[in-house]
């Protein structure tokens, strides 16, 4: 297999760097926010090229665009870069939230083919067939094994959550084995960032819900920085004092400004999205590397922030809600 050299980027770089000046920048952002109604908001992601040939969407089916444009972004990286393996791992997830939609809807005798998405490894119709028969041959071994202990945990608990559990550690696990051979610092950094928000984020919840520490240990994420034993041993502190211990990570300054919004609210929206702008600084840096793989990611990596974004906006919208409560919850933007 040939080993590509940064300068066999230059080109795609070059695109993707044309493509940037489409994303979501924070003036838009503001005018999205400030749209009177839903549709009006809706015309934004039009001049951005979400969309084309959808113009005649109603703004209550505004996933369509969204659904449509990470495949197009996807779809355009995989289709340049010279070695695809770098980022064949952003497509993981789609598998995953598919494969949820599958056995809930198996479990529950309901519909699943509009929760359906497609930008995964696997072609929606091939894994239906492959979930539904349990043909684990056409898959990972990780994903096999995620379905295996999922329909085994829901048999005994009949509690739709074991699903996303068990599965979202099989997705992580997944994807860790897969950037342990790329060999790609940047992308290694970031996917470890990324597990150690959403084990923060689950550690603050389940103490809030009193669960046990055993609880967390269960749905704690191997494969971050921060490992297992300190989230455990800092279990009984209070928000504040657990965050010393997150120092030497840098996720101290999270911590501490969310606390205070936490008690004062009760919601967790504060933590979520300083976790996702903390992931959106460090995603930044891409943007200040001439040429290569890293560049490529960022992007990928700034169109699902993006995509976030536009959902926590429109769904406000349309659910009526105060434009200043929506503004609180919204995300940086990458440009």
């Amino acid at each position: 297999m040939r080993k590509y050299k940064r300068n066999d980027y230059i080109f795609v770089t070059a695109f993707i760097r044309g493509k940037e000046k489409y994303l979501l920048s924070q003036e838009k952002v503001e005018r999205m926010l400030d749209s009177k109604t839903p549709d009006d908001a809706l015309k934004v992601l039009y001049e951005l090229h979400y969309g084309e040939g959808l113009e005649d969407t109603p703004a209550a089916e505004f996933e369509k665009l969204l659904v449509l444009e990470l495949q197009k972004a996807y779809d355009t990286v995989m289709s340049l870069a010279p070695e695809k393996e770098y980022f064949t791992h952003f497509l993981y997830p789609n598998d995953y939230h598919n494969i949820k939609v599958l056995l809930k809807a198996e479990f529950s005798n309901a519909p699943a083919e509009e929760l359906l998405i497609g930008a995964g490894t696997i072609p929606v119709a091939e894994l239906v067939e492959l979930v539904q028969s349990r043909n684990y041959f056409g898959m990972r071994a990780e994903m096999a094994k995620g379905i295996q202990e999922a329909v085994e945990a829901f048999g005994t608990t009949q509690d739709p959550q074991v699903i996303d559990l068990i599965l979202d550690k099989a997705c992580y696990r997944d994807i860790n084995i897969e950037i342990s051979k790329l060999n790609n610092d940047f992308i290694s950094k970031y996917i470890a960032l990324k597990i150690d928000t959403v084990n923060l984020k689950s550690f603050i919840r389940a103490k809030e819900m009193n669960k046990s520490w055993d609880f967390f240990s269960k749905i704690y994420i191997a494969g971050g920085k921060v490992p297992e034993r300190l989230f455990i041993n800092g279990y009984d502190e209070t928000p504040e004092q657990f965050a010393d211990r997150l120092l030497a990570y840098d996720f101290q300054p999270l911590l501490y400004e969310s606390a205070a919004m936490l008690k004062e609210t009760g919601r967790f929206t504060a933590l979520e999205k300083l976790c996702d702008n903390f992931i959106m600084d460090y995603i930044k840096q891409s943007k200040y590397i001439a040429f290569g793989v890293e560049p490529l990611a960022g992007y990928l990596a700034a169109k699902e922030s993006e995509v976030k974004t536009v959902r926590i906006i429109m769904a406000g919208k349309l659910a009526g809600i105060p434009t200043e409560l929506i503004r609180e919850r919204v995300r940086n933007t990458y440009v």
